[in-house]
């Protein structure tokens, strides 16, 4: 295993797209992890075969650790990027990872980029009052304001781009207030 996970690593790290893994690819790198931490529990450090287990246990975990650090920039280029992950050469982890992660972005209504400066008052979006279904952690809102989070059955005020992926999600339900103006102006002095 060690050296299928080596050539995963190597082939990985010289490529710009991800390399074809197999679906099991870390549940066995996992077990053979596993597999040398019980070994290694049973040996003696102080022998020839105890330091090259504890490196070779040291090594792997790097290896392992660096191929998914490397294969997740790769995937999370993608996703911000709105691209799609067909095609990618994902385990079934990673699909998972990928679909959560696109998912989490457009309820959050993020852009891939988020604007330079902040927009002017003028600019500044309507809000939409609504009741949380389920738990929701803090979002930017794209006037880049903080809010939340919010807990099942809070109500909260969002701008109308971030509720509508929330909406989606049935994650919130649109709440109407009535009587209450637009626009409150301030009163001359």
């Amino acid at each position: 295993m060690y050296n299928d996970l080596y050539k995963a690593w190597k082939s990985e790290k010289t490529s710009h797209e991800t390399q074809s893994l197999p679906d099991d690819f870390y549940q066995r790198t996992e077990a053979y992890l596993s597999g040398l931490e019980r070994e290694d529990a049973s040996i003696d450090e102080h022998t020839a075969k105890g330091r090259i287990l504890l490196k070779e246990k040291e090594i792997a975990t790097r290896l392992l650790r660096e191929l998914k650090e490397t294969r997740l920039r790769k995937l999370l280029a993608h996703v911000q990027n709105r691209e799609t992950i067909e095609g990618m050469n994902l385990t079934e982890e990673e699909r998972k990872l990928a679909r959560d992660l696109a998912g989490s972005i457009e309820a959050f209504g993020q852009p891939g980029a988020l604007p330079a400066t902040p927009p002017a008052p003028e600019e500044l979006e309507e809000l939409c009052v609504v009741r949380f279904l389920e738990d929701i952690p803090e979002i930017v809102g794209t006037d880049l304001r903080i809010y939340g989070p919010y807990k099942k059955e809070d109500i909260g005020s969002l701008p109308t781009q971030n509720v509508s992926a929330l909406f989606k999600q049935g994650a919130a339900k649109p709440i109407e207030v009535r009587n209450i103006p637009r626009s409150v102006k301030k009163p001359r002095a």
